[in-house]
């Protein structure tokens, strides 16, 4: 007997696995400039915590290489709530974020998309969920 494959995971082309790859992140003291998938993918899951007194805000940008804080538009943008015993929020994408050319991030210390500064080590802990 034949039974059809049921896609329960959005993802790309002829994907077999449709389970989720993790991405996890111990911020530097920088902008953290990183490339997650260097082709497109789509992002399931994020899970931020900010232990520092200020906001800091996560920026995605849809490109195949390291984003260089400050320049280019980002094509999402979450800011980190601030408290120093541990902030932050979880989002389970039910509809997953779409990237067509690839997932990249920066963390920063200001909302500008034109803001390169850097965070001090520590300040955010970052998980993300991709295909």
């Amino acid at each position: 007997m034949f039974y059809r494959r049921v896609k329960q995971v959005f993802g790309f082309g002829d994907v077999v696995d449709d389970s989720s790859t993790p991405f996890s992140l111990i911020a530097l003291a920088t902008a953290n400039p990183n490339l997650v998938k260097a082709a497109p993918g789509v992002l399931v899951g994020l899970h931020a915590i900010n232990q520092s007194a200020a906001v800091k805000y996560l920026k995605f940008y849809d490109m195949k290489q390291v984003p260089t804080a400050g320049s280019g538009a980002p094509v999402r943008r979450y800011a980190i709530p601030a408290s120093s015993t541990g902030a932050g929020f979880v989002v389970p994408f039910f509809v997953p974020a779409r990237f067509l050319v690839g997932i990249a991030f920066t963390i920063t210390g200001a909302q500008a998309d034109t803001d390169a500064t850097a965070l001090a080590a520590g300040d955010v802990t970052l998980t993300l969920e991709y295909i």
